[in-house]
């Protein structure tokens, strides 16, 4: 992974890692010091002088600010090895193993959370895959010719009729060209934003969209497409594989923007919008920072 300079996200970095690892007051100022690049090759010593001030403040006349200072790095080594760096036995120079953790462990992943590397829209849709939990609330509507609902039969296993057993957790399976309708079980009233990944990989927004021009919903069982769109089915064309469904079910009215400011939302009426990476990246933003969401996933597949 070609990783971002460090140099230049140093002290945001630092200031994070500090944050996360609960530091605060002299253990704040210690950390900030010791660990900056430009001072690896001070000793500690150096570091007590250059903050000597800061340390000796509150205390007794006479205290000895390199003391304090070890003090204090004592106390960061111990919340670095609770964070799982490896001091394998070592007990001199603790710090040095600690900021190479820090450098080689902890950053790549600062990185990767605060997207600095850009994703691609695939790993961005296994972020949001992984964040949901499966639920059986969601469910393909296989429809005949009279676009009348057809049973999906749950599969067999076992080659002998007296050892098949209905398989309840198997996937669904449903054949390429046919016309399905989905069913979503909202547990309790909100907005409904309704994202697929189809069998070429490429991304949708079913909700909102034109198969579903009102996204806000009372609760219960909502059918997409929506009685209030021209729609009356999906078509499931293309190629066999899997169809991946992810629902996000919001309280109030979710604010989903790209970096740029573009909404990922599309009004009503309009085509499918196909999802780039920034649509992800803003919704990925926005879960983020909001603790209401429901957050559902849903796989079948498609067959010849």
């Amino acid at each position: 992974m070609n990783l971002p300079n460090y140099d230049i996200h140093e002290d945001e970095f630092l200031k994070a890692i500090a944050t996360r690892l609960g530091l605060s007051g002299k253990t704040w100022d210690v950390f900030l010091a010791r660990f900056q690049d430009k001072n690896s090759n001070a000793t500690n010593k150096d570091i007590a002088f250059y903050l000597e001030a800061e340390l000796l403040e509150g205390t007794r006349d006479g205290s000895n600010p390199a003391t304090i200072l070890r003090d204090h790095l004592i106390a960061i080594c111990d919340k670095f090895e609770a964070e799982g760096c490896d001091y394998q036995g070592s007990t001199k120079g603790k710090w040095k193993i600690a900021k190479r953790y820090l450098r080689e462990v902890l950053y790549p992943d600062w990185v990767k959370q605060r997207r600095l590397i850009p994703l691609t829209c695939e790993q961005l849709w296994q972020e949001l895959w992984g964040q949901a939990t499966p639920t059986d609330k969601m469910r393909p509507i296989l429809l005949n010719d009279k676009l009348q609902p057809v049973l999906l039969k749950p599969k067999l296993l076992g080659l002998e009729m007296g050892e098949a057993e209905i398989d309840e957790t198997a996937p669904i399976s449903i054949p390429l060209n046919s016309k399905i309708r989905l069913d979503i079980n909202l547990e309790q009233a909100g907005y409904l934003l309704l994202l697929e990944k189809g069998t070429s990989g490429k991304l949708w927004c079913l909700c909102p969209s034109g198969f579903a021009p009102k996204w806000r919903h009372s609760g219960g069982t909502v059918t997409l497409p929506l009685a209030s769109s021209r729609h009356r089915y999906f078509k499931l064309t293309g190629s066999t594989g899997w169809e991946e469904i992810v629902a996000v079910i919001t309280p109030n009215l979710p604010k989903v923007e790209t970096r740029h400011g573009a909404s990922l939302l599309p009004k009503p009426g309009e085509p499918l919008l196909q999802l780039q990476e920034g649509h992800l990246t803003g919704l990925l933003d926005y879960l983020k920072d909001d603790r209401d969401c429901q957050l559902w996933q849903m796989a079948y597949q498609v067959t010849k």
